[in-house]
């Protein structure tokens, strides 16, 4: 899909991978909507933002209802908001499990409730689901980081079989470490991390696939 002339939604867009995501699929030429509760801080005649915070299912609908007053079609959704919670599981709150439950793989699934019918009358759509290196693999002190991101990973492989005759692809991105806010204040272990503005690329190149073209799952590690 050319995303040139294209209409996408990347959550979690006012920084870090989302940001540069954003940025790139305008350099592509695309129509951008981005969905985060702190502003992007982008001034351009094809992005427009939208405050939500995907924590909160309402705030998700009356985004996307935002959304198709302007919009007859959405081409690329790119669930990306997240957050992390970190600690041993018997002084982790049900509190902060249930909120990196809610926005880790909650938000994204309403989210794509939200733009598959759209993209089933189109026939075709792409679905950037990313998740982590961590959503492969566990580490201490992320019970509830990992199992959103293992979470997520289910989620976009079960919805790849469900969407794929429609012409809808599902992919699961999952980056190792990046260099992003996200990533110091989660308190992990340093080391090489990547720009995320390659990870963004990574994105806009699996966009930008041939319609007839299914790439299920990405895994990307500094190297």
């Amino acid at each position: 899909m050319d995303p040139q002339n294209r209409t996408a939604v990347v959550t979690g867009a006012s920084s870090g991978i989302g940001l540069c995501t954003t940025e790139a699929l305008l350099e592509k030429g695309a129509m951008v909507y981005g969905l985060s509760r702190s502003e992007t801080p982008i001034e351009h005649e094809k992005f427009r933002w939208i405050p939500a915070d995907l924590s909160r299912p309402r705030d998700i609908m009356e985004a996307f209802g935002s959304i198709r007053e302007h919009e007859e079609r959405i081409d690329v959704l790119v669930n990306n908001a997240g957050i992390g919670l970190f600690g041993d599981v018997e002084t982790l709150s049900a509190e902060a499990w249930g909120a990196v439950i809610g926005v880790n793989l909650t938000a994204a699934f309403l989210c794509t409730r939200e733009v598959v019918p759209l993209m089933k009358r189109q026939r075709s759509g792409t679905i950037v689901n990313v998740s982590s290196i961590a959503g492969k693999r566990g580490f201490r002190g992320g019970t509830a980081y990992c199992a959103s991101k293992f979470g997520l990973n289910g989620f976009s492989e079960a919805l790849m079989e469900e969407l794929r005759e429609y012409g809808i692809r599902v992919i699961s991105l999952n980056p190792g470490s990046t260099d992003t806010a996200f990533f110091d204040r989660a308190g992990l272990a340093s080391g090489k991390r990547m720009d995320p503005v390659q990870i963004a690329r990574v994105i806009i190149q699996a966009v930008a696939l041939p319609d007839d073209v299914l790439v299920d799952q990405i895994v990307v590690r500094p190297l």
